[in-house]
């Protein structure tokens, strides 16, 4: 399995696990849900891009 999709659903099932808990109404679980998916996405992809000269 890619690499990247492993991520992917790795921030996808803790976004969804912390909108249920911190939140309670619909549009909020939904805000925090992205907010949290893009976060966790494209702060791996800077890391790893930041990383990438370093051997």
């Amino acid at each position: 399995m890619d690499h990247f999709l492993l991520l992917a659903w790795h921030a996808f099932l803790v976004s969804v696990f912390f909108a249920f808990l911190w939140r309670s109404g619909r549009k909020q679980r939904w805000a925090l849900f992205w907010k949290m998916f893009v976060i966790m996405i494209a702060g791996a992809v800077a890391l790893a891009w930041l990383m990438y000269p370093v051997p």
